[in-house]
């Protein structure tokens, strides 16, 4: 019976690594300053806030993209439900 001999995972090399690491840093800002705009969104309303929340949105959803192109997996399931919304837009 033949057996699958299991294969290291590819690993990143020094630059895709300081790459992700940039990432990380990015997402974790990005998600803080989207609750500071849906705070003001929730003081103030969609109409008057601006589109600071959908211009934070939009890169947090480009940095986990690139992120998980790198890792060579699937997304986190917070960051699907985001662009599920995204792609239901006009």
């Amino acid at each position: 019976m033949p057996t699958a001999i299991p294969a290291p995972e590819p690993r990143l090399s020094a630059r895709q690594t300081a790459r992700f690491l940039w990432l990380c840093l990015r997402i974790r800002y990005l998600f803080r300053r989207m609750e500071r705009a849906s705070l003001r969104v929730s003081r103030v309303g969609y109409d008057n806030a601006g589109g600071r929340l959908l211009y934070f949105a939009e890169r947090w959803l480009e940095c986990h993209a690139e992120a998980a192109e790198l890792l060579r997996c699937e997304e986190p399931p917070e960051v699907a439900k985001v662009r599920a919304i995204f792609d239901r837009r006009p």
